[in-house]
């Protein structure tokens, strides 16, 4: 009896959280860009449409920013990198986080068959950001980003390409 009072639990519970992460009827979050901005991207990326509709493609948009158990989001990401800067230029470097976050997480939260820009792409920039940000090479790696980013959705890069070693040599990680 008791197991199965606590297997109802744990199945209740996931499908209660399941939904709250599915829900699209709910307002949009406020530290989010604005919502237009992600409509009007869904809405020119008409090779999507078949794939996915407008709620699913921006509740992807939230978990991009927000994150989830498995990966910390955009927002989360760009306070770590706020926190190294310094006071004179936090307010531009919070602007090409702003910036990045907008092209990356639009294209990011479009269907895996259809996107540019996947998870792996997201997770390398992720971990070469704290990396450049550990070398005090911040302002250097934001602008190969930014390239990086710009040429990926032109089409003259190909998401496969970003990789860690393509920002930092591997002998440069530190593990302990």
């Amino acid at each position: 009896m008791l197991f199965k009072n606590v297997l109802t639990f744990i199945i209740s519970a996931v499908l209660l959280t399941a939904c709250s992460i599915f829900d699209a009827s709910e307002s949009w979050p406020r530290p989010l860009p604005a919502k237009k901005y992600f409509e009007s991207y869904y809405q020119s990326s008409v090779e999507n449409h078949p794939y996915q509709s407008l709620d699913d493609y921006l509740n992807w948009v939230k978990i991009f920013y927000q994150g989830n158990a498995l990966a910390p989001g955009w927002l989360q990401l760009t306070d770590e990198v706020l926190q190294e800067i310094p006071a004179n230029k936090k307010s531009a470097y919070e602007i090409r986080m702003q910036a990045l976050g907008q092209r990356i997480g639009a294209e990011w939260s479009l269907d895996n068959g259809v996107r540019l820009i996947d998870t792996r792409s997201a997770s390398v920039w992720s971990d070469a950001l704290l990396e450049a940000i550990a070398m005090n090479e911040l302002e250097s790696f934001i602008a190969r980003m930014e390239e990086d980013v710009d040429n990926i959705l032109m089409g003259s890069l190909n998401k496969d390409e970003i990789a860690f070693t393509r920002y930092y040599d591997a002998e440069e990680l530190e593990f302990f």
